[in-house]
């Protein structure tokens, strides 16, 4: 058994013996990405009062370079072909049935929310940090629930870093 699957039962090998963490864990894979995409949506606003039509700048960059990674991600997933680890190995524990089991790697609830982190950061949001406790949450609980091995995660971690790279290179450039 290699690093990866063996980091994966660690983790997961947890759930099922506290409803507390099983909820907060169960929160942070499903529910936490929502936090994060609203806080950014927020402080896209927040950043550009009084003029509020100046958030959609930040609303619009981010979706395109979701939308960019995301492509990736899908394409990854199709010369990958992971799927999901209860699907490879029944007896892991699972906290609910996800939407789609066909990619596990890369993860894209990692990608999403390391993008909303850096994209806000290269574009200057306020408390841009204030991201990383949600992004950590979500990361760590998607593990947890048994929807991801934590290479999956470091997967979208990377992809997102490339796109987040990107989005800085684009924006030294061009404004």
């Amino acid at each position: 058994m290699n690093l990866n699957i063996r980091l994966f039962f660690k983790i997961n090998s947890l759930s099922g013996k506290s409803r507390f963490w099983d909820a907060f864990g169960r929160a942070g894979a499903e529910w936490a990405i929502i936090a994060i995409i609203g806080w950014y949506a927020a402080s896209s606003f927040v950043a550009n009062l009084p003029n509020w039509r100046g958030a959609f700048w930040p609303l619009l960059f981010f979706g395109a370079s979701w939308l960019l990674a995301w492509l990736i991600s899908i394409g990854i997933g199709l010369i990958v072909r992971e799927p999901r680890p209860h699907i490879t190995y029944p007896e892991s524990k699972l906290l609910f049935i996800p939407t789609m089991s066909w990619k596990s790697f890369p993860s894209d609830h990692a990608m999403t929310s390391w993008l909303a982190l850096f994209t806000a950061l290269n574009l200057g949001l306020p408390a841009a940090w204030a991201l990383l406790p949600l992004t950590v949450w979500v990361i760590w609980g998607r593990v947890y629930a048994g929807m991801h091995y934590p290479f999956d995660i470091v997967g979208g971690t990377a992809l997102a870093g490339l796109i987040g790279v990107l989005q800085h290179l684009v924006l030294v450039r061009w404004f």
